[in-house]
């Protein structure tokens, strides 16, 4: 199958909540690619002006952790994104073969990650859906930050609800500030990367009930229990990152200086590989979190 008499689908390599994610070759250029197309029956304005939003949100950022836009438009009644092919796992797969990281690759990891939040929320972009599987993981080691579905700018006015009356995202990632339906910006993120570092650390996220709603309260009033095993800094920075208040948490650039010192300044034979599995990555509850 061919989009735009450009992009020759290949094969399905991925699916989220608004399309799936084909491999496909740019006849063009010669070059592989990935498109995302909307699902069929997903056409509604909503989806079709938040597909739109993604495209603008991801094309603004230029930095070698964020996957890359190349082009966007309409096809047979729906719309398709051509994004940059990134060969690797995500940090959930990771995470379910082969369980927490150490902390100082955990460290490298966040500093990735870190940098390319840190670019996007200098276009005024915020990213908002900061999980393991939306980060990307190549198998050098390089971190891209992907999926800016629910992404919005800082020029946006108040956060959309989702249909069901809900907030948009996956609970167990969720800043207090959007739990609480408040106003959004940076440190939600921070937030976020907070959680993916606590997971990365102890194989689960800091927070873990039986329903979204029960997530969502502990993210508003909860306290982590505090991983034994980092040492006091790590530990302290980490809690600056699961602050309830948004003013409390450190800003990307920091966050991103912060882990690349911290690994670099690790004693080498700390730092190999993944710790034996004994953790499996939490399931994501919901997509969408009902209110």
């Amino acid at each position: 199958m061919r989009i735009a008499d450009r992009y020759e689908l290949e094969t399905v390599i991925g699916h989220g909540g608004m399309g799936e994610v084909w491999r496909a070759t740019d006849e063009v250029l010669t070059r592989p690619v990935a498109v995302k197309l909307l699902k069929q029956g997903t056409t509604d304005d909503e989806s079709a002006e938040r597909f739109h939003r993604e495209a603008q949100a991801a094309a603004v950022v230029n930095n070698p952790h964020v996957v890359g836009v190349h082009d966007f438009g309409p096809y047979d009644e729906s719309f398709y994104l051509v994004m940059e092919l990134v060969v690797g796992k995500t940090l959930a797969v990771a995470l379910r073969q082969g369980g927490p990281f150490s902390p100082p690759l955990a460290a490298r990891i966040i500093a990735q990650a870190a940098e390319g939040l840190a670019a996007a929320h200098q276009q005024g972009v915020v990213h908002r859906d900061i999980k393991p599987s939306n980060l990307l993981m190549t198998a050098d080691g390089t971190i891209k930050v992907a999926d800016f579905g629910i992404a919005c700018f800082l020029s946006d006015g108040p956060e959309e609800p989702a249909k069901n009356g809900g907030i948009l995202g996956t609970s167990y990632y969720v800043a207090p500030e959007r739990a609480a339906a408040g106003p959004v910006g940076p440190a939600a993120d921070i937030y976020s990367l907070g959680c993916v570092l606590y997971q990365l650390l102890t194989g689960d996220p800091p927070f873990v009930a039986d329903t979204p709603t029960g997530v969502l309260r502990q993210h508003l009033v909860g306290v982590p229990v505090r991983p034994a095993r980092l040492e006091r800094g790590f530990r302290h920075y980490l809690m600056r990152m699961l602050a309830k208040s948004p003013a409390d948490r450190p800003d990307a650039e920091d966050v991103a200086a912060w882990c690349w010192q911290t690994y670099l300044e690790a004693p080498t034979d700390s730092m190999p590989q993944q710790l034996p599995p004994h953790h499996a990555a939490a399931p994501a509850l919901t997509e969408t979190i009902a209110g």
